[in-house]
């Protein structure tokens, strides 16, 4: 995707893996809306980017994506500011098998909401443009895992995904849509983790075993590889510490001959 001059938002940006894909968007020329319940780290990050690539480049939205209202606001502030809206990131998501619930609510129900929102302003049935929205899932959505809610909530952003990703749904609305599915990475995600402890430990064991933690710069490469593959729609990018591959998937009862 050809992001120059182009209008960018990205839901958990204020740090970590969304502002390390915000500022990959902001590198290729396009403006940027941070999105984030954090208001002074988000405020931080944005006059950090502001400052290396214009004040007119980057703002900062005070979001709890959980909440319809905020974040249907929150779209309408960044079309109304900018002009338009070219390309959705929905990355906020958060590990909490106690509070399961909200768990479901931020890496799902709010992913689900981004879509929608993403494709009324900017697909061409309702008179936008076409575009592209990137999905943050997780490798726990595509193989067993110990936090199982977390594990639900991201096998359903890949279901998701690829449902969005149909054919007959890119003739209509010209929006494409693919997930990023990357393994464990050094963020702050890890540390707020909240689970049983057995949970834990076995998401340590599942690290030591895999050779470690990405980095936030490995997981961007793919994001940027998503961006540069026009040719995707519908697809789940793996990045693992073994690198970046796209996942297949069985055709249905429906597609065989």
């Amino acid at each position: 995707m050809q992001l120059s001059k182009k209008v960018a938002l990205v839901t958990g940006a204020a740090q970590g893996l969304g502002k390390g894909c915000a500022e990959a968007i902001l590198e290729r020329g396009a403006k940027v809306a941070l999105l984030d319940t954090n208001e002074s780290v988000g405020q931080e990050t944005a006059a950090a980017f502001a400052q290396k690539y214009g004040t007119d480049m980057c703002t900062f939205v005070l979001c709890d994506v959980t909440d319809k209202g905020q974040l249907e606001g929150a779209f309408q502030q960044v079309v109304d500011r900018f002009g338009g809206l070219d390309l959705v990131v929905n990355n906020a998501g958060i590990l909490n098998e106690f509070e399961w619930e909200m768990c479901v609510n931020v890496n799902f129900v709010s992913v689900v909401r981004g879509c929608h929102l993403g494709l009324h302003y900017m697909g061409k049935q309702n008179g936008g443009k076409g575009g592209l929205i990137v999905n943050v899932a997780s490798i726990a959505g595509l193989y067993a895992f110990p936090s199982i809610v977390y594990a639900a909530t991201k096998a359903g952003v890949v279901g998701l995904t690829r449902s969005l990703g149909m054919e007959y749904k890119l003739g209509r609305d010209g929006v494409r849509v693919n997930a990023l599915c990357p393994s464990f990475t050094v963020t702050a995600f890890l540390t707020e983790a909240k689970a049983p402890d057995e949970d834990l430990q076995q998401m340590k064991g599942m690290i030591e075993r895999g050779g470690g933690l990405l980095q936030i710069s490995d997981v961007v490469k793919g994001f940027v590889k998503l961006l540069d593959d026009d040719d995707k729609n519908g697809a789940v990018l793996e990045v693992t510490l073994e690198g970046l591959k796209y996942l297949g998937y069985e055709s249905g009862p429906w597609d065989r001959e």
